[in-house]
């Protein structure tokens, strides 16, 4: 994973913050993917949120920050959470952030 400056850290904190408050339903009623794009010390990133159910059950909760860069090559984080029915939740395992990354 890498290394976040401390505005990119606060924009994915901020929508992590969103996410771990609130219930399992409202989770569960999340779109597969909500993108927006958003300028953080003069560059463009766009900052996303991916859903979607597990062979579990369970709902893995992504945010993703992308930095734009030259040519369409940029830099990638990702980071999130898994959520069960009885709510319980836990950070990602790195193979399963990877993919968003």
């Amino acid at each position: 994973m890498r290394h976040l400056s401390a505005e990119q850290s606060a924009a994915v904190n901020e929508r992590l913050a969103v996410l771990t408050a609130m219930s399992f339903d409202d989770l569960a009623a999340l779109p597969s993917l909500v993108s927006e794009d958003i300028v953080l010390s003069l560059k463009k990133h766009t900052i996303s949120v991916w859903h979607d159910i597990l062979e579990s059950g369970d709902h893995r909760l992504v945010v993703q920050l992308y930095q734009h860069g030259i040519w369409g090559v940029g830099q990638m984080y990702a980071e999130g959470f898994i959520v069960n029915r009885r709510d319980e939740r836990r950070a990602l395992a790195q193979e399963e952030w990877e993919p968003f990354s």
